[in-house]
């Protein structure tokens, strides 16, 4: 998947975008609309499921970070809420079902994808006993499993490093 490009033409009436200042920050703008082309992170979804010092890992099947590992996560669909799209990212890419109700708020992370695309990241946990279901890799990834971080560092194993921070308060330990 190629990065999110930078519009150079109004998407309302085409014409060329300049810049504004307003509110402090350079912005995109349409002289001919008088308006300002709002380029803001997308909302996404993520799920660490924690069965004791092990957590459910995803092998990325498809770009971006194919054939790196990542706890299961997506984008939000327009009628979702974070918790929703949690659960149905964790379905769809685990095979595990989990009632929203169990998921705990871990952080909001804010992270750059692409050098032009940002990414606001709602990260919950559940324990893997809430989950039901068998673990099987879903509709995005190659394999679905349970692995010690750390050691999974010392391999030659290649993990994502987005959700980090959020791993760090839910492992509570150095990884």
């Amino acid at each position: 998947m190629a990065p999110e490009m930078i519009p150079s033409n109004c998407s309302f009436c085409g014409e060329e975008l300049g810049e504004k200042t307003v509110e402090g920050r350079q912005r995109l703008y349409c002289g001919n609309c008088d308006r300002i082309i709002w380029r803001n992170a997308e909302p996404v979804s993520a799920v660490i499921v924690r069965d004791e010092d092990e957590i459910l890992m995803i092998k990325r099947g498809i770009e971006p970070g194919k054939d790196s590992w990542s706890i299961p996560a997506g984008f939000l669909e327009v009628d979702e809420t974070a918790e929703e799209a949690a659960v149905r990212e964790l379905e769809e890419e685990t095979g595990l079902d989990v009632e929203k109700n169990h998921l705990q708020f871990v952080e909001t992370l804010n992270m750059e994808r692409f050098p032009d695309q940002r990414l606001l990241a709602t990260v919950f946990t559940v324990k893997a006993e809430d989950a039901s279901g068998k673990v099987i890799a879903g509709s995005d990834a190659e394999k679905a499993e349970f692995l010690d971080i750390k050691k999974a560092r010392e391999s030659e194993k290649e993990i994502r490093e987005h959700f980090t921070p959020a791993l760090h308060k839910v492992l509570d330990k150095n990884l």
